[in-house]
């Protein structure tokens, strides 16, 4: 009997420690806190809110830079890559911020390897479904350095109480996102190198890439062009309402997002919050390593925080209302480190302006691709862009959604490789045909005899793409030559003229 009492409480031991595993599962038993997402570029604030609420964002493989120029990168709005001649600054807003889409350079995000994209085909759609999950509920203690900002926000008119139950979800403050900012405007402020002296007998120095080369490739045009295969429909849509042609389009989208297979990494609230509340340089603390800010900086760092933190504010204002009228979830949202979302890499500001909805309804929602593309062609429509624009006009344009000369001249190259399928080395009113080395008049090169027009037979299953790099021309031609306009569409037996 002694045996079998002690067996029973050995029993009861065991029932109630295995009662208690859930409990540790929940609240952590001795597990990290929120201070190892403090630093910047460490596990993810995505992750870390995906860890505490579940499913929500498409985890991705972390980017591989791609970009020619990496001094070029990230270059703001006020700011011009080091050492690269200063050109004139795109229009800009009563606070002194460009009405852009993206207010700085292009984004690391932008630039993510083809083949990272490619893992993540169905990214941004993974993050429309994830977002429209509204009504969540957080709750538990705000993480610490939130409350000067949350004071803030309880005070503005324009924002409901309601917005401010996000805060709960979110991992602490940092001051890393605009530590990123302050690091590039003081490098272009203050350690801006000097133009390169002439070398050898008087010739300068060749001038750096036009484009981004590395984005505008075979393989970089083979998926751009795809993509208007796939969504052939809306384009022809878009082209109807907007003079903005579907290469200009793709381009942009390609550039910004690897058309919405790299959306972004951290939690778009999170940066927006971070910078919102980095106001001083008591704020700053820790997040200015690596900077050699002196006391004759002091002026400097304190206007450059105000300036861009009242800025970071106001975009963070934008993301919470919209979220909060549309019942959705900014929580299940990443961007871009300086906040801009969705396939079009939107800051939140420019949702309402100039945004669209493909279907109508009052919802934009820029993670799905008929709404990120409608949006964009509207954002380059309403600043400007018409029909019949000379080169230079349409790449101001491109610079209203962002102030780099290179990231106009990418796309403007970009659209052009996939319009013809021949890689452009510039945009066309940079691309030059190589001039003889003498003074001497060439040589007549020798009349080419007349050629005849030949056609082939579609096979089962084959598409224009596969017909034009097979028969080394481009789809557009190959549409032009059969009058077939913007259709893409085969039939098996099916006759084609190659041009």
């Amino acid at each position: 009997m002694e045996t079998s009492m002690i067996g029973r409480h050995f029993l009861r031991v065991i029932v109630f420690f295995l009662c208690l595993l859930p409990l540790c599962a929940l609240y952590g038993c001795g597990g990290a806190s929120a201070a190892r997402h403090a630093e910047f570029g460490s596990t993810s604030h995505a992750q870390a809110a995906r860890a505490k609420f579940g499913p929500t964002i498409h985890a991705q493989a972390a980017p591989t830079i791609i970009v020619a120029d990496a001094s070029a990168m990230a270059a703001g709005p006020d700011s011009t890559p080091v050492g690269a001649p200063v050109e004139a600054p795109a229009p800009m807003s009563a606070e002194g911020i460009p009405v852009s889409a993206e207010p700085d350079g292009l984004p690391a995000e932008a630039t993510a390897s083809t083949d990272s994209a490619s893992q993540n085909l169905d990214a941004a759609e993974q993050v429309a479904a994830a977002m429209t999950r509204g009504g969540a509920s957080y709750t538990g203690p705000v993480a610490e350095g939130w409350q000067p900002l949350i004071q803030r926000l309880e005070k503005d008119p324009k924002v409901r109480p309601e917005s401010l139950r996000f805060f709960h979800g979110l991992p602490e403050y940092s001051p890393a996102p605009m530590g990123v900012k302050v690091k590039e405007l003081f490098t272009n402020s203050f350690l801006r190198k000097t133009p390169p002296a002439p070398v050898g007998d008087g010739e300068p120095k060749p001038p750096p890439s036009r484009i981004y080369r590395s984005v505008v490739t075979a393989d970089t045009v083979q998926k751009s062009q795809d993509y208007l295969i796939r969504h052939k429909d809306i384009f022809d849509a878009v082209e109807k309402k907007y003079p903005v042609p579907r290469e200009i389009l793709a381009a942009l989208l390609f550039v910004e997002t690897r058309l919405g297979t790299y959306v972004g990494k951290e939690l778009a609230l999170w940066s927006l919050a971070s910078m919102a509340a980095a106001d001083t340089p008591e704020r700053m603390a820790g997040g200015l390593g690596g900077i050699p800010i002196t006391d004759k900086h002091k002026d400097w760092l304190q206007s450059t925080l105000t300036k861009r933190s009242h800025w970071a504010y106001n975009e963070l204002r934008a993301l919470l209302t919209y979220f909060d009228t549309h019942d959705l979830d900014p929580l299940q949202v990443p961007g871009s480190v300086f906040g801009a979302i969705g396939i079009s890499q939107f800051m939140p500001s420019n949702i309402v302006p100039y945004g669209e909805s493909a279907s109508g309804d009052a919802m934009v929602n820029l993670f799905t691709h008929p709404d990120a593309i409608f949006s964009a062609a509207r954002y380059l429509t309403k600043h400007g862009w018409s029909k019949g624009l000379s080169v230079d006009a349409q790449r101001k344009v491109l610079r209203r959604y962002n102030n780099l000369t290179i990231y106009a001249n990418t796309i403007l190259a970009l659209a052009e490789s996939i319009r013809t399928g021949v890689l452009q080395t510039g945009p066309p009113d940079m691309v030059r045909p190589a001039t003889a080395a003498s003074k001497k008049p060439a040589a007549a090169a020798p009349k080419k005899p007349a050629t005849v027009s030949r056609t082939v037979v579609v096979q089962a299953g084959e598409t224009l793409f596969g017909i034009a790099r097979a028969n080394g021309t481009s789809v557009r031609a190959l549409q032009e030559a059969n009058k077939m306009g913007n259709d893409t569409r085969l039939r098996a037996g099916q006759r084609l003229i190659i041009p």
